[in-house]
């Protein structure tokens, strides 16, 4: 909806003086500012949901979907030190990772109902790529193929041309159903599950001690195949098998595999996501996720299950 709305939208040309550098608002060619790609300035230091909000070029309102809305060139708050991307850990693979904190954790906590942490209650947040960092720092982890991809896909967002695979009615993909709402736990599985305007997601993670599906069986699936182990009340998740997707700000292949680490810390979960993908990254890529859990959850809150041809209009009775 937010991409059709866009398309109504005039977007008013931003001037460039001839000493000016070129921004991806005053460009004529995206493609000719290679050295410029991972400059703050050349996002006048916005974030991409900063630029993603410029799609209907209005101020922000309070709610809706207008909330993150922004006019079409205005200066942005990012900060070149508001995260650091890349992984602190050694490793260059995701097995290799999850295999030293299974061994850390000697084989796991084995959990009855009784010793699992409550995660019940509805949870807003989960994970920040990138936080408040400019586009820039997304842009200088990728490689060149996808890095081209990623600024094309960024100038197309400001403009209010989104891709997404949600936007052809196909699942929102790995890091939509990463920022559940609601987790389910029990001591052989979690379940993790989420819904929006168009989507509804659900992640089960193995805890029971099985393995992966076996090499010959494997295929990518949208939100890949999870297994995990406690650490005390730690639990840690290794994903493979993702769907790769290439649009939508979000870059990744179907090489992509995680490690997921969370921990509840009083009404907050906490956590990080380590991303390895030698394809589209040139190095891993570490990021934090939080999520808070609702006082009580509104009625507004509450999940429902969702499909993208349900808000496909125009028909009558429909409503984002």
């Amino acid at each position: 909806m937010t991409a059709l709305l866009a398309g109504l939208a005039i977007i008013p040309a931003v001037a460039q003086t001839q000493t000016e550098k070129p921004t991806i608002f005053t460009t004529t060619d995206f493609r000719q500012d290679r050295a410029l790609w991972t400059d703050p300035a050349y996002y006048r230091n916005n974030t991409p949901g900063q630029l993603r909000g410029m799609a209907i070029n209005v101020e922000g309102r309070r709610t809706g979907q207008e909330l993150s809305a922004r006019p079409y060139g205005s200066q942005g708050t990012g900060r070149a030190d508001a995260a650091n991307l890349k992984s602190p850990y050694p490793y260059t693979n995701a097995w290799d990772h999850y295999q030293a904190l299974l061994e850390e954790a000697n084989g796991g906590t084995k959990h009855t109902p009784a010793t699992l942490p409550d995660w019940s209650g509805h949870w807003g947040g989960g994970a920040q790529f990138g936080g408040g960092a400019p586009a820039s720092a997304i842009a200088a982890m990728l490689t060149p193929k996808y890095r081209e991809t990623y600024v094309q896909e960024l100038k197309a967002a400001t403009e209010g041309r989104i891709w997404s695979a949600n936007s052809i009615c196909l699942p929102g993909g790995y890091f939509d159903a990463v920022s559940a709402e609601e987790f389910v736990v029990t001591p052989g599985r979690v379940y993790a599950m989420g819904s929006g305007n168009g989507s509804f997601t659900a992640r089960w993670i193995y805890t029971d001690g099985t393995p992966h599906s076996p090499k010959d069986k494997e295929f990518p699936k949208w939100h890949g195949e999870s297994i995990g182990f406690w650490k005390g009340d730690e639990l840690i998740v290794h994903t493979n098998q993702i769907h790769g997707w290439k649009g939508g700000l979000s870059e990744f292949s179907d090489q992509l595999e995680t490690v997921e680490r969370y921990r509840l810390v009083g009404d907050r979960l906490e956590g990080e996501s380590t991303l390895y993908d030698p394809e589209v990254y040139v190095s891993p890529i570490n990021a934090r996720l939080r999520f808070q859990r609702d006082k009580e959850t509104a009625y507004e809150d509450r999940m429902q299950f969702n499909t993208c041809t349900d808000t496909n209009g125009p028909s009558p009775n429909i409503y984002m």
